[in-house]
């Protein structure tokens, strides 16, 4: 605690003969042992209190730095989560209405070329080419659409 060398100690000791004398100094001397002592503990137990104190304060401050970013997560997996549902959701609504749209079209070309136009589609179409997605059966719904694209504009011309 204080740097007190080996002479310093030696010069306190004879003033303290001299001072209080032969009789007394070993009591003195005990009574400061037991002062020095409590000082060193009670220095010592300061000291751990305010390192205790700072590491706590520094985990709690960590704790919630944590916290905010997970909050911060949370909410950004939450928006990511609403725009993909949307996006899905609107993407398979504009998928539906464009089959549905593909099928009356489909079915006002058979309905208007007759029952041989039909017969003719139906042996042209593969099972096979209808459920796969490969270029061949987008190719098919193309030229379908294709079809009935100009089957409208003949229609709308004889209107």
């Amino acid at each position: 605690m204080f740097d007190i060398g080996f002479l310093e100690m030696m010069t306190i000791g004879i003033v303290a003969l001299l001072v209080i004398g032969p009789e007394r100094l070993p009591e003195v001397a005990a009574k400061v042992g037991r002062y020095v002592g409590k000082a060193q503990r009670f220095v010592r137990g300061v000291r751990s209190d305010i390192s205790r104190e700072l590491e706590s304060g520094d985990l709690k401050k960590l704790i919630g730095d944590q916290k905010d970013q997970i909050d911060e997560l949370r909410k950004m997996v939450h928006t990511a989560t609403k725009d993909i549902e949307t996006s899905t959701s609107g993407a398979l609504k504009d998928a539906q209405s464009s089959v549905g749209e593909l099928k009356s079209e489909l079915n006002s070309s058979l309905s208007e070329s007759g029952s041989d136009a039909s017969a003719s589609v139906a042996k042209n179409t593969e099972p096979e080419q209808l459920n796969s997605p490969d270029d061949t059966s987008a190719a098919n719904i193309t030229s379908s659409e294709d079809a009935s694209d100009a089957n409208q504009q003949q229609n709308n011309k004889a209107s």
